[in-house]
């Protein structure tokens, strides 16, 4: 269902109600007539900037596949916040963005971020803010320009501009420049096609993700990957689909074998069956 308009909050969610859907977005373009059919009609008017981190892309998170997607482990949720943080203070600093964050309510984190003078950035524009982001083909011999072949660069302050001063965090010597040189661990492991596309799709804040159950929830300063992401409460009992061994989701350790028939959160439960890790029997559930 696309190219709607409401014209209040009000009108949203009563929609939201009435027509339940499984999966809530918006645009980040912003348009003159939102609900035309064509994007010529709708007269672009702007386009806020989308940030995409998805922990998968992480060493070591690649998460439990199943046939619903992937498991995502607590620690990696945890991984993926950092790496939100830090973009978000790259775009507040370097670039003088205002910046929402908000986990996607399943495995990643996106950040919105406003300034006037960027609306009407093109495709191009973007691109050069995302590849900032992720450090790529940053050149380590420009930013760290040597005074001869014997002569070792000055090392940064954590006042320098630009990614000079994001270096100074993790180098204290200047023969720590050589080892970063290349390095990927520099730059935010972001989605660059995201951050490109000005009409892409952002996740309603508040609304239920239906990959997994849980709620795409702003965040500020701290997240903890616990059971207050669910809106469920209650018990279930069920068989399980595959075998988990000793992962921690949503704060507490699953162990299960496939087959084997056991009782779980209700939180635990509908996020292994959206998966495809869990069949469900029989419980009682309450939305908090």
């Amino acid at each position: 269902m696309r190219h709607i308009h409401f014209s209040s909050e009000e009108d949203l969610f009563r929609y939201l109600v009435q027509e339940p859907p499984k999966h809530a977005y918006y645009s980040v373009g912003l348009y003159h007539l939102p609900e035309a059919k064509s994007m010529e009609e709708k007269g672009w008017l702007g386009s806020e900037i989308l940030v995409d981190i998805d922990v998968d892309k992480l060493e070591g998170c690649e998460g439990i596949k199943t046939e619903g997607g992937e498991i995502v482990e607590d620690k990696c949720l945890e991984r993926g916040f950092e790496m939100a943080l830090k973009a978000r203070k790259i775009l507040e600093r370097d670039f003088g963005a205002e910046v929402s964050s908000y986990f996607s309510g399943s495995r990643g984190f996106h950040l919105i971020a406003r300034e006037e003078s960027y609306l009407r950035l093109g495709r191009e524009e973007r691109e050069e803010i995302a590849r900032y982001l992720s450090a790529s083909g940053l050149e380590m011999g420009l930013l760290f320009p040597r005074g001869g072949r014997r002569v070792l660069p000055a090392l940064p302050t954590e006042g320098d501009p630009g990614w000079r001063g994001w270096i100074a965090q993790i180098v204290k010597r200047p023969e720590d420049l050589e080892a970063l040189a290349g390095e990927k661990r520099l730059g935010v492991p972001i989605d660059e096609q995201v951050t490109r596309d000005p009409s892409r799709l952002a996740r309603i804040v508040g609304s239920i993700n239906g990959k997994s159950g849980l709620v795409v929830t702003e965040i500020k300063d701290s997240f903890s990957p616990d059971i207050s992401l669910s809106p469920w409460r209650g018990e279930f009992t069920v068989k399980a689909k595959i075998s988990i061994e000793g992962i921690r989701v949503l704060g507490q350790e699953l162990h299960m074998r496939s087959g084997e028939t056991l009782s779980m959160s209700a939180a635990h439960a509908i996020l292994l069956y959206l998966k495809g890790a869990v069949e469900i029997f029989e419980g009682e559930v309450k939305v908090v």
